[in-house]
């Protein structure tokens, strides 16, 4: 994705048209979305494992607190 998105700013290739850049745009958005999903899964089972929130929230390089609050932010939504 990285070199993808570097291609639409580099001088020696085409620009994408209109039409290409959203649907850059459209997969990143999945991307980002299955991402997050994933994020979430792994946050469970280090949690189902006997993980802390402060160890999850260290290894998310947040706090426990907001670590906590994402996850059950996302939980909720799930809903």
């Amino acid at each position: 994705m990285r070199d993808a998105l570097a291609a639409v700013t580099t001088a020696d290739t085409e620009p994408l048209t209109c039409e290409e850049t959203l649907e850059m745009l459209a997969l990143s958005e999945v991307v980002i979305r299955k991402a997050g999903y994933g994020r979430q899964v792994m946050v469970r089972a280090a949690r189902t494992a006997g993980a802390s929130w402060t160890q999850v929230g260290t290894a998310l390089g947040s706090s426990k607190q907001a670590a906590w609050e994402a996850h059950n932010r996302w939980a909720d939504e799930q809903v």
